[in-house]
């Protein structure tokens, strides 16, 4: 999924900037809203997935503008660095997203957030879940994993996929910056360059791959997951 994105955000190299590229590479795999649904849609899922957890009283509720949160009183959300990412498509969240909720609870899941509109759920990174440490994140996306292994997955590009899906993914936050935006401006730089190197007539596949190579050395171009080859 990931090779698809950057084959396609490729086509656009040489004729808008790597800040651009950078830009659209993030929101990568988003999907459209539909604007007959009814507004209230975001509400009522949020209030059936409350319902699905036994425990969720005991966190702390936020709202902003654009994101629904779940934290456990007093904790440090800034040690919380490591995240596990879960994307079904929209038609899945009504079902999947009260198993999220109740997982989370069931283990002790620190802190999480939910898009808060319709555009919120239509992202890709639709659902962030928060932990302190790898060990704790891989168990929690495991067991994510392994009770979301039935739905539709949208998926998160620029993560590491956890099961067979794609449901599930990882990934994590470096100097409070997020690994995707890392990756991200990371990919659009050397698309940016390959271009300038390889000339406009080149196929965007082709400045992809050369893109993807010269990474190679610094990033998991595979997994993408974080690499402990880069400094935390």
């Amino acid at each position: 999924m990931t090779r698809t994105v950057v084959v396609r955000v490729a086509a656009l190299a040489g004729r808008v900037g790597p800040d651009e590229l950078a830009a659209v590479l993030y929101r990568s795999g988003g999907t459209a809203a539909d604007p007959r649904q009814d507004p209230r849609w975001p509400h009522h899922l949020v209030q059936l997935a409350e319902r699905s957890a036994p425990g969720i009283e005991r966190y702390d509720r936020s709202r902003t503008e654009h994101w629904n949160g779940w934290t456990t009183p007093g904790v440090e959300t800034s040690a919380q660095v490591h995240k596990v990412y879960v994307s079904p498509t929209p038609p899945c969240l009504p079902a999947a997203l009260p198993l999220v909720f109740a997982t989370a609870v069931a283990l002790d899941v620190p802190s999480w957030k939910v898009g808060a509109d319709a555009a919120g759920l239509h992202r890709a990174d639709k659902i962030v879940l928060y932990l302190p440490s790898a060990p704790r994140a891989d168990a929690v996306a495991a067991a994510l994993a392994d009770v979301l292994d039935g739905f539709a997955a949208q998926g998160v590009p620029f993560t590491g996929q956890v099961g067979a899906t794609g449901i599930v993914s990882r990934g994590q936050d470096r100097q409070r910056e997020s690994w995707r935006a890392v990756l991200c401006r990371a990919v659009a730089g050397e698309l940016h360059r390959q271009r300038a190197h390889l000339g406009p007539d080149v196929q965007p596949h082709a400045v992809a791959d050369s893109a993807l190579d010269a990474l190679a050395d610094e990033y998991d171009v595979v997994t993408w997951r974080p690499d402990a080859r880069v400094p935390a």
